[in-house]
């Protein structure tokens, strides 16, 4: 799909025009405020460049050279921004773990499940706030959206050093998640307005990093050799420097994370224009700011949508459970407080390979929900050693907890097929991406509660919940399959009736920037 403003119509007018490789066809259209509001925000911003005198030059099909001069800009400042952004959520959310062998469970008088539901009523924030922060995301600039929360979440954390009591740290962790709801549900939303569905998989990966526990674990075997005052603990030291971080990092998003391509200062107006029309073969759109119903009701009422929940939850029990309780588990194995921190480390850097190793394999295979479904298989393995190895056999456990922690791959594999490739329409994306992060988010919410302390160290209820939850997903992403695979067929005649109805007539504006969702989009096709 290549847009370009034609100068021999003479037109003084707003016109789009574009050709689509397919089936060559120009078309031009006067777009008015309220059909320009209807549409993408892209078909707005073409309106706009072909109005000007050098409309011509600034639309003009680009080169390959200029195409990838585009994507190293979006990769060296779009890129590290949203990554490091998530990766700070994370860390401090994790640190919680950590804190725990560094007094925090004495000094603030943690008895019972305290803990556990200091773990997870950070969820319970995030579901309070992640339609409307999503929503927010998509009604002003996202940019600005992203560096109110990073730096919020980095105000709640120095909070955090504050807590006397399970009270006061359930407070500040439930108003954390308030601040971090954004970042899983918004981050998709993020990529999918920067990058072609064929760029996703390792940039995915790196965005939605596990490093968190890989910072975790450097910083908490740091604060080891400060020695404790009664102004400051050990525990207290790890929440100042992240915090620190977080602060920052939210004023540079502030500074340089714009709202879309078409808003990025750092590019020239011929890069916005090529940013935005490499976008076009996605067939989702990249965003529109109003807020549609009957794409809200689409959502609801279809069922992939739900799939997307349940399987969301099956596969973040793990999550929650494992990333509050690790340093517990392990320490629980005889290990030093040293040597616990330090075994924390390698289990980011495990996720995140296995994760990329599995979006690899389903890039040149191009069979992704086959390869989330291996990945599940591997974690199910784990799960099963985890829980039939005595925790006498150190060794036996450790592998089977490290195996487990591939936990990542299925979420990412299986997350693309949610972000990016199989939703369309801006409205219809941020419904499904929240009902979605709700099914993280409760994943997260039955992990932490499934590990009872009563069952140190065997936690048998905790493996026998994840195992089940494995099983589970294996059936619903199987159900998903079948389900894209019929209504890829439904879609061939879909195209067939539209071009049928459409022949000899000039289109509007392109399909992909009409704000469509994936089923009144004709051209589009499922990704499975």
């Amino acid at each position: 799909m290549v847009q370009s403003y034609d100068p021999e119509k003479g037109d003084t007018t707003h016109n789009v025009v574009y050709y689509d490789p397919d089936e060559p066809v120009v078309a031009t259209k006067e777009l008015n405020e309220e059909q320009a509001h209807e549409y993408d925000a892209a078909a707005a911003f073409f309106v706009e460049l072909a109005s000007r005198p050098d409309g011509d030059q600034l639309m003009a099909p680009w080169t390959a050279e200029e195409e990838k001069a585009v994507v190293r800009k979006l990769d060296r400042i779009v890129l590290p921004l949203v990554t490091l952004s998530l990766f700070l959520g994370g860390t401090d959310k994790v640190i919680l773990g950590t804190s725990a062998t560094f007094g925090l469970k004495d000094d603030l008088h943690l008895v019972g499940q305290q803990y556990s539901w200091a773990s997870s009523i950070i969820f319970f924030g995030s579901m309070l706030t992640v339609f409307p922060q999503s929503w927010l995301c998509q009604k002003y600039p996202t940019g600005k959206i992203f560096s109110i929360n990073v730096f919020c979440f980095g105000v709640m954390t120095f909070a955090t050093m504050g807590a006397t009591n399970a009270g006061s740290l359930q407070a500040i962790r439930f108003i954390l998640g308030m601040f971090e709801g954004l970042n899983t549900a918004g981050a998709g939303l993020v990529i999918s307005m920067w990058w072609k569905k064929s760029e996703h998989g390792w940039r995915t990966v790196l965005v939605f990093n596990t490093f968190s526990s890989v910072a975790n674990g450097l910083l908490s075997y740091a604060v080891q050799f400060y020695t404790p005052t009664k102004l400051l603990s050990r525990w207290q030291l790890l929440y100042l420097m992240t915090a620190c971080v977080s602060v920052t990092v939210g004023i540079i998003d502030w500074i340089c994370l714009p709202a879309n391509p078409t808003k990025a200062w750092w590019l020239t107006d011929r890069q916005k224009f090529i940013a935005t029309q490499r976008l076009a073969g996605n067939q989702t759109g990249m965003v529109n700011h109003s807020t549609k119903w009957n794409q809200v009701v689409e959502a609801l009422l279809d069922i992939r949508t739900w799939l997307y929940f349940l399987i969301s939850i099956t596969l973040n029990i793990p999550n929650g459970g494992l990333g509050g309780f690790y340093s517990i588990v392990v320490s629980s194995l005889h290990f030093t407080t040293k040597q616990t921190t330090l075994l924390n480390i390698p289990t980011g850097v495990i996720g995140w390979v296995a994760a990329m190793i599995w979006v690899t394999i389903a890039k040149y295979t191009r069979k992704p929900l086959l390869c989330a479904m291996g990945s599940v298989l591997v974690c199910l393995a784990g799960t099963i050693v985890l829980k039939a190895v005595p925790k006498t056999n150190i060794g036996g456990s450790m592998a089977g907890l490290y195996i487990v922690y591939m936990y990542w791959a299925p979420y990412m594999v299986f997350g693309q097929l949610i972000m990016y490739a199989n939703v369309g329409g801006t409205t219809k994306k941020v419904a499904v991406f929240g009902i979605s992060y709700l099914g993280y988010c409760v994943g997260n919410l039955v992990g932490p509660q499934s590990f009872r302390a009563s069952e140190a160290p065997n936690y048998t209820t905790a493996y026998t919940v994840m195992m089940v939850g494995y099983c589970v997903s294996l059936l619903l992403m199987a159900t998903y399959g079948y389900l894209c695979w019929r209504d890829n067929k439904k879609k061939v005649v879909q195209e067939a009736d539209w071009r049928a109805s459409t022949q000899g007539q000039q289109q509007d504006v392109a399909e992909e920037w009409k704000d469509l969702t994936e089923k009144q989009n004709p051209k589009f096709r499922y990704t499975y």
